[in-house]
């Protein structure tokens, strides 16, 4: 009798109703079922707390949803550059009234015909794009029209866009109530007063052209401006209203929110270049681009504000204020990074998670953030809120720069930062590592109650490691450090110091969630980078920009700037070795330091001499640096910064500058002569060690190497430090290991003929032996069947340890291999001699010069250079943005024919079928392209180089800051 079990019977009746559910629902008379699935999003999350509907949506809701109806009734009209019925005036006019839904609407009334084959919006094409009149026309509008209006059945932040069956509601930002708000009577405001009178940047004595260089000039220039609409044809066909083109391709990425990065980015190089009708064709485009929504979770706050923020601001700017949906889309976009300062110390979140249901949530900075994401947002915040007379702007940014300046000098090296700073305003105990009495875990980013509102005055209270500790704090750092304790983790005090307490007595003490402080070192780093390039470039750069844009007004920036370019003066610039001892070039290196705050003992720091693309900006920044605050012995400093950016371009097969590259320092910065010598010897970081090696002294285990300031720099790359770091550390003594570092060098079972073996040595120095027998080792007793022989010898595991080669093993193999040289043969009681065992005889270790030799011919290395660490080049536009204002601020035509030189290489390796690409490796006489077009390729390589051959005057350095 069969027997089923109510388990299995119930899931039979779940699968039937399963089916017949599924069956209705789709197929029958059920239609109430889908608007109810639908209602259930709309309302979903609208309980949590700080998501209530503002007034602002409750009093106009016909003005904020869109029908399904009125979404079909547009799909046929709207969004298609081709179609003869759409009105462009009408369309743009509403995105420049800021109605956001209306936008959001065109994306979703979108018809399959508007997207080319690879998903891209067709651009407009060339008989339907006008004047754009409208665009000039329009009024601008409140800032409260930036709002994302949402209707009363609609939960704050959400909208439902009408869309194909299969694609789920998009999410968009709304503005939401902020946590930490600072009353408008405290916000900082813009400085007024008539601005100064600036000192000229621009060379006052350009000499005349004739008119065969005129010729030549605007030849280059013609040239330079059909790369550049090269390119942006390109993007144009094949990756319009996305981030980035891929030219090989023809495809495109998305790497920055998928908002258009080349298109808003370029705008002002566009209209800089003349080209006016593709200029009104974009600026028409970035009226559909919806920043309420994202493909990415998080906003890069940096990349965002350079590239978009930046580039709408411009554009505005430099088309003279007629192009108001440029500014309208910048308002828009400002207000929803606005929320990333939304913290208890007004520092902004780097990366910002905009979506409600996080953004909603009160947040902290990061404990470790990079220092150019949060130092360079001055000019972009400061710029739009002298535009828009809104002071929260630059209320944002000036608290910012406030508590820069106020740690500026109490940094381990005064005058510069850290690459990696701490931006959370709180300097965390050890008890916050304690799990709540509820059993859930804190998240780190999250903010606490019992955290610091923000300070009432910009002049925080700053104390440095070591002095700014609580006498609880001090406490537990004595604890960690004492000797009972050197071993444990903070984990394991922390566990220790609970047992101790009483529970009940613990549980009633308030346990501080954050001790406050301002910007600071992260918590726990001992060695420290600083540098005035890659990830702090721009942080230095617009110190004098700013100062310039606030008509001089603000003199905290010019006393920033001199304090940083004093301090890389004397601890970051050195001259490299090359070649060419009479081209005297400086380099901008990368210095790791350790120690206290404030001290002046540099023994504890090493140099990195790189030279890296990301730090050629240097050259002009000095240069403006030294015009604007009178500095003129930066010139030449200048000068010969940018100069060695042009040799790293020209020493390489393609004419094209490295990403990064290691250099030979030189001893003497007044004279250098090239020292071959010296190079090899920079060349070969293991050589100390192999000499020891050759001279037939085996590394003695445990022997360490220190590394001083002035031998930091033999040490040609982080792999070489890395590798000599394993190879000394192998032989190490651990007390806290025991055996457990013998078991990672050596197999397991060579465990018990190590016994064996020791236990032989004893025996032998208990019984001395004569004749014959003395030669005899363990190894010659160990008996090795074969067929009915026995033979003596030693076993395969400890042959094959004796070939190791002598430098792991510490010349003990070489000895053992001596002791067993001779060996005997025992058949039936006689005894006879059997072959010798040959010892391992490791390769010899080649010189100093043949190493250097094979690696200059394997790397391709040129003079003077150690080692390419990055041999990449994805149209980086540092140096020559350099050299465009190191001519426009000299007037030496030197700087010109350089620049041709760098556009020359450019065009000859960068070119593929749809624009320019970034390509594998500077170092290869044919390298092959990476099929990536950063944005930054027309936004600034090839508008620097236009602006290097046109006239002087035009777009002059004493009137924009570019």
């Amino acid at each position: 009798m069969l027997r089923i079990r109510r388990s299995r019977l119930f899931l039979i009746l779940a699968v039937f109703a399963v089916v017949v559910l599924y069956h209705f629902t789709n197929f029958g008379n059920l239609g109430d079922g889908s608007s109810s699935a639908v209602e259930n999003l709309k309302t979903f999350g609208s309980e949590a707390p700080g998501l209530e509907s503002t007034p602002e949506s409750n009093a106009q809701p016909n003005e904020t949803a869109m029908s399904e109806e009125s979404a079909s009734k547009d799909s046929t009209s709207k969004d298609r550059p081709d179609d003869s019925n759409n009105d462009p005036a009408t369309s743009t006019d509403t995105a420049a009234l800021g109605q956001i839904s209306a936008t959001t609407s065109h994306i979703a009334a979108e018809e399959p015909g508007t997207k080319t084959k690879k998903g891209t919006e067709s651009p407009p094409q060339e008989e339907d794009v006008e004047k754009s009149e409208h665009l000039q026309n329009t009024t601008y509008r409140d800032e409260e029209s930036v709002k994302v209006l949402q209707s009363p059945a609609q939960p704050v932040g959400f909208e439902v866009i009408a869309g194909p069956d299969d694609e789920l509601p998009k999410i968009h930002w709304s503005q939401l109530p902020e946590h930490f708000p600072i009353p408008t009577k405290n916000l900082i405001q813009l400085p007024t007063g008539k601005p100064k009178a600036m000192p000229k940047l621009q060379y006052s004595k350009f000499p005349d052209e004739s008119s065969d260089q005129k010729v030549q000039r605007e030849a280059k220039l013609n040239q330079i401006k059909q790369t550049f609409a090269f390119s942006w044809d390109g993007y144009r066909k094949n990756a319009w209203m996305q981030d980035e083109l891929s030219p090989v391709s023809g495809n495109f990425r998305n790497t920055f929110c998928g908002w258009g990065a080349t298109l808003v980015d370029s705008l002002d190089s566009l209209w800089i270049l003349g080209m006016k009708k593709e200029f009104e064709e974009a600026a028409e485009a970035v009226g559909k681009i919806d920043f309420t929504t994202s493909i990415r979770n998080e906003l890069p706050l940096f990349e965002i504000t350079i590239r978009y923020l930046g580039g709408l601001v411009a554009a505005y700017d430099i088309s003279g204020s007629k192009y108001r949906v440029l500014l309208d889309k910048a308002v828009e976009l400002a207000e929803i990074l606005m929320g990333a300062f939304d913290t208890p110390n007004r520092m902004p979140m780097t990366y910002y998670f905009w979506k409600p249901t996080f953004a909603s949530q009160p947040h902290r900075a990061r404990m470790r953030v990079v220092l150019a994401e949060i130092g360079s947002l001055s000019l972009e915040f400061t710029r739009l809120a002298q535009i828009t007379k809104e002071a929260k702007y630059y209320d944002a940014i000036a608290r910012i720069t406030d508590e820069f300046e106020q740690w500026q000098n109490n940094t381990k090296m005064p005058g510069l930062f850290p690459l990696d700073i701490d931006a959370s305003g709180c300097r965390k105990p050890i008890s916050l590592y304690v799990r709540p009495e509820n059993g859930a875990l804190r998240e780190p980013g999250f903010y606490n109650e019992q955290s610091p509102q923000i300070p009432k005055s910009s002049k925080t209270t700053r104390s440095n490691e070591g002095a700014d500790s609580t006498p609880g704090e001090a406490v537990e750092k004595r604890n960690l450090h004492s000797s009972t304790d050197a071993n444990k983790t903070e984990f394991d005090l922390e566990k220790q110091r609970r047992s101790d307490v009483n529970p009940a007595a613990e549980s009633t003490k308030p346990k501080p969630d954050c001790v406050a402080q301002g910007l600071n070192s992260p918590t726990g780093s001992g060695w420290e980078e600083f540098s005035i390039g890659g990830r702090a470039d721009s942080i230095y750069e617009y110190l004098p920009k700013q100062y310039m844009l606030l008509g001089g007004l603000v003199d905290k920036y010019q006393t920033m700037y001199e304090l940083s370019a004093e301090a890389a003066k004397k601890n970051l610039l050195f001259r490299p070795m090359i070649e060419d001892e009479k081209r005297n070039i400086l380099v901008a290196g990368v210095v790791s330091l350790s120690g206290k705050p404030k001290t002046s003992d540099m023994e504890s720091s090493r140099l990195k001499p790189e030279q890296a693309h990301l730090t050629c900006f240097a050259g002009g920044m000095f240069a403006m640096g030294a015009k604007l605050f009178d500095r003129e012995d930066d010139i030449d400093i200048a000068k010969r910064l940018t100069d060695g950016c042009v040799w790293a371009y020209e020493m390489t097969p393609t004419g094209i500058m490295p990403e990064h590259f290691l250099v030979t320092p030189c001893e003497d910065m007044d004279r250098c002569p090239f020292n071959e010598t010296r190079w090899h010897e920079k060349l070969d970081p293991y050589h100390p060690r192999s000499q020891t090696l050759k001279d037939s002294k085996p590394a003695v285990p445990g022997h360490n190497t220190t590394v001083s300031h002035g031998q930091a720099d033999t040490m040609s790359a982080k792999q070489d430090l890395a590798d000599d770091d394993r190879f000394v550390n192998e032989g190490k003594t651990n007390d806290t290991e025991g055996p457990t570092s013998t078991l990672r060098k050596r197999q397991l079972g060579e465990i018990e003929t190590d016994k064996l073996i020791q236990a032989d040595k004893e025996k032998k120095v208990a019984e001395p032996k004569t004749g014959p027998e003395a030669t005899d080792t363990l190894a010659s007793k160990q008996k090795v069947k074969t067929g009915q022989k026995e033979t003596v010898g030693k076993s395969g595991e400890e042959q094959s340890r004796d070939e190791k080669p002598a430098h792991e093993e510490g010349g003990a193999a070489a000895s053992e291999a001596q002791d067993t040289a001779t060996a005997t043969s025992v058949e039936d009681g006689a005894e006879a001699t059997a072959p010798a065992v040959v010892a391992y005889t490791p390769p010899p270790i080649p010189s100093q010069e043949e190493y250097a030799k094979h690696r200059i011919k394997d790397e391709k290395l040129p003079k003077g250079v150690t080692r390419i660490s990055g041999n990449t080049y994805i149209l980086r536009p540092e140096a020559v943005e350099s050299v465009f204002i190191m001519y426009r601020v000299t007037g030496d035509d030197y700087w010109r024919k350089k620049g041709w030189k760098m556009f020359t290489a450019m065009q000859n390796y960068t070119q593929t079928e749809y624009g320019a690409s970034a390509i594998s490796d500077v170092m290869s006489d044919n390298p092959y392209p990476l099929d990536q077009m950063e944005s930054f390729w027309l936004a600034e390589t090839l508008k620097y180089l236009y602006l290097l051959f046109c006239e002087p005057d035009y777009y002059s350095l004493d009137d924009y800051v570019l």
